[in-house]
């Protein structure tokens, strides 16, 4: 979230009259919170990172600290928007299918990824699904769907036909008030939610990851 230029100058006329201020966020960089979770390599790299340098979701640390110790070598996710998110459950699952929207960015990623990844572009030509229903062709479900990208809304309303029984919805920045209507139809249909407040890599402004699950769900919630 960037500042105004008026909010800028407030920030920088604060540390000037507040010394001792800038002198404790500077020692930030080299112990604590900040710097255990790699917050200063992911605001310098602009992208998100944990401490030794490996890729994260840009969820919040509280969401990714949940779900390292949780997830399976024999779960299926499927990703809408792919990123580091991607190379992060890579890591840690079965397969991971993800679309991406901006060929730049999937060519930049598609280079990454292991071979349990399935990286697909939607360019927003005529094709036999929409951007929200790429998930139909599978003909499977998954045991968990990642919302991170376009039609948010759109996507949280296919997204309950395609995770299993015991499979969870994630839904990063559920904070965000145009998300309200996807959100209220997934609990309308059941799914309880389980919300992580906090910051993301590279960043300072409180937001929201928000799981979606039912009972006896894939990570015992």
């Amino acid at each position: 979230m960037s500042l105004s230029l008026k909010e800028k100058f407030k920030t920088v006329s604060y540390f000037i009259t507040h010394p001792s201020s800038l002198r404790m966020i500077l020692s930030l960089k080299e112990s604590g919170y900040l710097k255990e979770e790699g917050w200063f390599k992911s605001f310098e790299l602009k992208q998100p990172l944990d401490k030794n340098d490996n890729p994260i979701p840009w969820f919040t640390y509280p969401a990714i600290e949940f779900l390292k110790g949780r997830l399976s070598k024999e779960f299926s996710v499927f990703e809408y928007g792919c990123g580091n998110s991607t190379l992060f459950f890579s890591e840690r699952i079965k397969e991971i299918i993800s679309v991406e929207t901006n060929p730049e960015w999937y060519n930049k990623i598609k280079l990454k990824l292991k071979s349990n990844c399935n990286l697909i572009l939607y360019d927003n030509k005529p094709v036999d699904y929409n951007y929200e229903e790429i998930i139909k062709q599978f003909d499977k479900k998954f045991d968990i769907i990642v919302i991170d990208a376009i039609k948010r809304n759109e996507v949280m309303k296919v997204a309950v036909d395609y995770v299993k029984s015991n499979g969870v919805i994630i839904l990063d920045n559920s904070d965000i008030d145009e998300y309200k209507p996807g959100i209220e139809y997934l609990i309308e249909k059941g799914f309880k939610k389980l919300d992580f407040w906090g910051i993301q890599a590279g960043y300072f402004n409180k937001t929201c990851t928000t799981i979606f699950y039912k009972s006896h769900n894939c990570l015992d919630i």
